[in-house]
């Protein structure tokens, strides 16, 4: 698939002009994993970014209480969201992790190749660090959503 039309067909990317997509476009990378498989992994160095392409992702966290280690499927991801965005925005390591539901294909970025390209292009660095805040602010959200209706059903049964 040609990946500048991929990438146009994303909320926000309209927003970058041609050149711009190009640019962000020549450093990425096309990866796979099989269902089951993970592509980031919680706690491992936050060196890459990624837009998943086919496939359906789980986003995963994994919480230690002590004596047991517990891992959560956060929220499901499909074809033009973006994962693994810790390294963008200052993380050393990945914060959640990832798990393919189905076989998936994704674009990878190099964060320290996509850090130095935005300082090279401060107005395609503020169209994608908006896009990543978009991101996190949805997801946060979707959590939010998740813990009043866990705490809705845990005070309908008291």
């Amino acid at each position: 698939m040609d990946i500048k039309a991929f990438l146009k067909g994303i909320s926000g990317f309209e927003r970058l002009e041609e050149s711009e997509i190009e640019r962000f476009a020549k450093i990425a990378k096309l990866g796979s994993v099989k269902a089951g498989e993970p592509v980031d992994v919680q706690g491992e160095p936050a060196d890459k970014f990624y837009i998943l392409l086919t496939g359906r992702l789980a986003v995963v966290l994994t919480l230690d209480f002590g004596v047991v280690h517990q891992t959560y499927q956060v929220m499901t991801l499909g074809p033009g969201q973006m994962f693994a965005w810790s390294g963008l925005v200052g993380n050393p390591y990945y914060t959640a992790g990832s798990r393919a539901i189905t076989d998936c294909t994704f674009w990878e970025f190099d964060v320290k190749e996509l850090e130095k390209l935005f300082e090279e292009d401060y107005r395609l660095g503020y169209v994608m660090m908006r896009l990543v805040a978009m991101t996190i602010a949805s997801r946060l959200r979707n959590i939010q959503l998740q813990l009043a209706h866990q705490y809705a059903l845990r005070e309908s049964t008291e």
